[in-house]
This record gives C-alpha cells, structure tokens and sequence, in this order.
C-alpha cells in the first residue's frame, strides 16, 4: 500500500497495489500540464485508488478525450482518465509519499519532445505511444 497526496494536502489518497511500470511520457500536451519535460506515470485500475479525503476538492480539465484529474485548491494534477477507457486511471507518481521500486521504466511520445530534453538513463523509447502487446 502506498499514499499520497496533492501540494496542500486537500486531497489524500491509497493506493492498493503495487507500481510496476514508470511511464514517462514526452508528448506536449504533457509537457504544458507539468510545465516540464514530461510526465511521470502509470497506469492503475480505478479500484486500486481510494481517496482517504479531499475526493470532493477535485477538479476535471478535459480536451480530446483525456480527463485530467487535479486538486481545485492547489493545482497538483493527480491522475488522467480517458473517455475510451473506463478501468484506469494514470496516476501521476509525484504525488506518492513512499518509495517507488518498479520493474519497468520506458518513455513515450519521444518524437515530439522538448528540443532542449535529453534522455540519457536507457530506458525504452517509443516515439509514439505504448506499442501494442503482440
């Protein structure tokens, strides 16, 4: 089990299971919403996310299908959500008070990163999205 929560600490949540997979994600409309070169992610089922206070403090900006999920009071954005995809949720990692240990780390969307970005860690990379499961 691991917590978190947003800047001012309005809204706190668990999260019940493990993360696995680290998504970085390069595309621009991520980089907007960090003010950053990217995003840091991954992917939970809806269930394994409950709010222990603040659930009513969230506010959802939308645009193309993609429902992102922050905090009305301080701004922290906690988690997207997709129109196409009612099971999950991407959970911004930030936000988590515990240490992460994944498994897996990869970067997406490295074709329209920041110029000005390097990514020097090794990691996969994927210019587009995740690529399908053969």
């Amino acid at each position: 089990m691991m917590t978190g929560s947003c800047l001012c600490g309005e809204v706190v949540y668990q999260l019940n299971n493990e993360i696995k997979t680290i998504v970085y994600c390069h595309c621009s409309r991520c980089r907007k919403q960090t003010g950053s070169a990217f995003n840091a992610a991954t992917a939970i089922n809806k269930e394994d996310l409950t709010f222990i206070k603040g659930e009513e403090k969230i506010k959802i900006f939308s645009c193309s299908g993609v429902n992102r999920h922050f905090c009305g009071q301080c701004g922290s954005h906690l988690f997207s959500s997709r129109d196409n995809d009612n099971n999950s949720y991407r959970l911004r990692i930030g936000l988590i008070n515990e240490s992460i240990n994944a498994e897996k780390r990869i970067h997406i969307y490295t074709g329209s990163k920041a110029n000005w970005d390097i990514i020097c860690d090794g990691y996969p990379e994927f210019e587009e999205g995740i690529p399908p499961k053969p």
